[in-house]
């Protein structure tokens, strides 16, 4: 499973330019049956926060609200996701209720100020009453596809122990989705979540993560960082 969801490239694309749903139903049914009514918990650190038009529930993400395309305007450029009001740490539980695809009844039933054209995970998290929501790719080729998303964020192992494990000042880091130098892989994907991308180079005894088309880095030297980059549209950020 870790290199499952290490290696799966997380594609949130926009409304306009999608069919409702790729999966065939029993696909959507051996989703449903892995994932309905589960107790799970929370892998990696996540932002929490409005979920757009629907004050009624919160949005769950391992990714900083600029990573996230979900919806289009118009014009065709991405809406601005609301920005997130806390982070849950590794280990919060979230009940799951069910993996939503848009189809039928449950895409029209959406309000259009929401991404209704995509999965969505939806679940209730510990010391939240909102229904939270995890937003999926919107073309999975597979059931497995949507399964090694949902395990990028979800496991139905409590790594709790382990995060608590950690030194207090990587456990602060984490819990402010940061990373800090000498964290290992473990602790750097509790901060930043799983990557989309890794570069092995035996000979050096390292290993590159990266994230959102090269936008986050993280350099890993005999499985410890020691250098790790934030690329942002107006400035960058860089610790070495």
């Amino acid at each position: 499973m870790r290199r499952a969801a290490l290696l799966f490239l997380l594609g949130l694309s926009s409304a306009a330019c999608f069919p409702p749903s790729v999966l065939s139903p029993d696909a959507r049914e051996r989703v449903a049956r892995a994932t309905a009514r589960q107790p799970r918990y929370l892998r990696v650190a996540v932002y929490a926060g409005p979920f757009f038009g629907d004050s009624s529930k919160v949005l769950l993400s391992d990714r900083p609200a600029v990573e996230i395309s979900a919806m289009e305007a118009p014009d065709g450029k991405p809406l601005p996701v609301p920005p997130p009001d806390r982070i849950l740490a590794p280990g919060t539980a979230l009940f799951v209720d069910s993996v939503q695809f848009p189809t039928g009844s449950a895409l029209w039933l959406r309000p259009v100020s929401t991404p209704r054209f995509l999965p969505w995970l939806v679940g209730q998290a510990e010391g939240d009453d909102r229904t939270a929501v995890i937003l999926l790719s919107a073309q999975p080729a597979n059931a497995e596809d949507v399964l090694a998303e949902v395990g990028r964020v979800l496991t139905p192992d409590d790594p709790a122990p382990a995060f608590r494990a950690l030194p207090e000042g990587q456990r602060s880091a984490i819990q402010r989705k940061e990373l800090v130098e000498g964290m290992s892989q473990e602790a750097t994907a509790m901060a930043w979540g799983y990557p989309d991308r890794i570069v092995l180079d035996s000979q050096a005894r390292t290993e590159e993560w990266s994230w959102a088309s090269g936008r986050r880095h993280a350099l890993f030297q005999d499985e410890r960082l020691v250098r790790f980059e934030v690329n942002r549209a107006d400035a960058t950020k860089a610790r070495d």
